[in-house]
């Protein structure tokens, strides 16, 4: 079975190989060395400071979360789609004063609708949104501009770019992105990966899993303040080099290729907006969701349904990870066969 999934993805056997090794002793200099090449990698290929803790995707969420943003704050959420909404429930958890922003299926809120709405909150303190909606297949790339609208503002912004980086570039330094080990970074699941740039901000205690100071304290030394996802970071040094080996300029322009040769050859309606379109997940209006995915499956491959009240109404493929374009075409050859 091949997988055209948003997430785990279908790993290259290279990566496979690296991870199946016995892992290291979290405190022996053998994993330093590991560890250093692999933040290193991680800094040059996004371009800002790294942590990297055990954990998913949802778990780099709301570490971003209560780290950056306190009880009784202003905060904007940008609502583009389920994941958008996932965001906004930890930031409710946090007990954040939340103002929501919600735009179309497909489509994305523009900056200049952002920069209106925030003027009718006297001290905003974040703007927290979703760099590439993995439910709908859409990417805000308004992203630079509402960092440029948060800084002016004096707020922060929050990022969760699970599915997005380093398969859907971001050209300028973010406040702060979450993301995870297992999409477009190529490695299994198990790590929760922050990128930033400014230092948390938090004014109360967190628990200890999820307080980044302890990390950022600890990094300094090459060594984390719990065992880390040991395995999973002897994966990411693998991709990191093949990222990097090939470019990372390419490495986002071979999941634009793939992604374009879908939307090409598949015939059902995109759900997002084409300027909007991911370069890692599409997604596609059918109704035969249910049909499509059992027939791929009779030929070998896997994809996903939609989320929430769209999950019998649309399917989702992802191109991240091994993945041809002769493996495009013959999925896309299997959807064509029904509306």
């Amino acid at each position: 079975m091949k997988y055209l999934t948003p997430g785990p993805i279908q790993l290259p056997k290279d990566v496979l190989n690296h991870i199946k090794n016995q892992p290291y002793f979290h405190r022996s200099s053998e994993f330093k060395e590991i560890f250093s090449s692999v933040i290193e990698k991680m800094e040059k290929i996004v371009g800002e400071e790294v942590l990297i803790l055990p954990g998913t995707g949802t778990f780099s969420i709301d570490t971003m979360v209560y780290n950056y943003v306190n009880p009784n704050e202003d905060v904007i959420l940008i609502d583009i789609g389920e994941f958008s909404r996932r965001l906004g429930e930890s930031l409710i958890s946090r007990n954040v004063k939340l103002h929501i922003i919600k735009s179309e299926i497909g489509d994305v809120v523009t900056p200049d609708i952002i920069e209106d709405y925030s003027k009718k909150i006297n001290d905003l303190k974040a703007i927290a949104m979703v760099h590439n909606e993995t439910s709908l297949g859409v990417a805000n790339r308004y992203i630079e501009k509402i960092q440029d609208l948060a800084k002016s503002l004096n707020a922060i912004l929050l990022v969760d770019s699970v599915s997005g980086i380093p398969a859907e570039r971001i050209s300028k330094n973010i406040d702060v992105i979450a993301t995870a080990s297992h999409k477009a970074f190529m490695s299994i699941p198990g790590a929760s990966i922050i990128f930033y740039s400014i230092k948390p901000r938090n004014f109360d205690k967190l628990p200890p899993s999820m307080n980044l100071n302890k990390f950022i304290d600890m990094k300094k030394r090459l060594e984390t303040p719990y065992t880390p996802p040991i395995n999973v970071i002897m994966g990411l040094d693998y991709s990191t080099n093949y990222i990097l080996k090939v470019g990372i300029d390419k490495y986002a322009e071979i999941h634009k290729e793939r992604t374009d040769y879908l939307r090409n050859l598949v015939k059902l309606k995109p759900v997002a907006k084409e300027k909007f379109g991911s370069n890692t997940v599409s997604a596609f209006y059918t109704n035969n969701t249910k049909a499509i995915i059992e027939s791929l499956k009779n030929k070998g491959y896997t994809i996903a349904s939609g989320m929430g009240n769209l999950s019998n109404s649309i399917i989702r493929i992802g191109v991240m990870g091994d993945v041809s374009l002769d493996d495009v075409k013959k999925v896309a050859e299997v959807i064509n066969n029904y509306d």
